[in-house]
């Protein structure tokens, strides 16, 4: 995208109508936090973590947002979302570093999406809540990130940056869309949300590389 429109983010999370799986009450939840760094879309950088690498995880060594599964403390899928922001990168929105003045708050979600049984044993249904903060908080991994990551909104909404990323499963050779950001690469789940992030600011993404 060779130019492209100042948006607020605010106002266009508030034009977004996002779609929510119905049968996300009785599936495994989980839920994810996309965070901002700037009131102007096309001037913000996004928050990506790298997951370390575990056998555990259906998501090892995977880019992705900080999140993780619902739990029982949670009131809801936003608690989820901001509890494990906390959690796995050291930032608690609700209650920032006063000494850095870094405001933050909730802004709007992206629509529901389902995995599949060969990402995970059963279906899980993933909310992504989006998040601004007015500056970037210095941020404390913990054992579940191996590396951050802000990575500008202007990367993603340059459609030229789409790559291929090829791998093998089961024998079979796979080929998916991407983001190749520095020696990083973004897909799959992640690149889905983005995907939508992207076609609210107004950006049309290619059929053929579509997730």
């Amino acid at each position: 995208m060779d130019t492209m429109q100042s948006q607020n983010l605010v106002e266009l999370f508030s034009r977004n109508k996002p779609k929510k799986v119905f049968s996300r009450r009785w599936s495994k939840r989980s839920a994810v936090a996309i965070v901002l760094d700037h009131d102007v879309v096309e001037k913000a950088s996004i928050l990506l973590i790298k997951r370390a690498e575990h056998e555990a995880d259906p998501w090892s060594g995977h880019m992705a947002f900080p999140g993780g599964r619902y739990e029982s403390v949670d009131k809801n899928g936003l608690e989820t979302a901001k509890r494990e922001m906390s959690e796995e990168v050291g930032f608690d929105i609700d209650c920032p570093d006063q000494g850095l003045k870094i405001d933050g708050k909730f802004v709007g979600r992206l629509s529901d999406v389902r995995t599949t049984k060969r990402v995970t044993p059963k279906t899980m249904v993933v909310s992504p809540y989006v998040f601004k903060v007015s500056s970037q908080p210095q941020l404390q991994p913990n054992y579940e990130v191996a590396e951050t990551v802000w990575v500008p909104f202007s990367y993603f909404a340059n459609v030229d940056n789409r790559d291929v990323y090829e791998f093998d499963h089961q024998g079979r050779n796979i080929r998916m869309p991407c983001y190749r950001y520095e020696d990083k690469v973004i897909w799959g789940l992640t690149l889905s949300m983005i995907d939508e992030f992207i076609r609210l600011y107004g950006v049309d993404v290619p059929p053929w590389f579509r997730f």
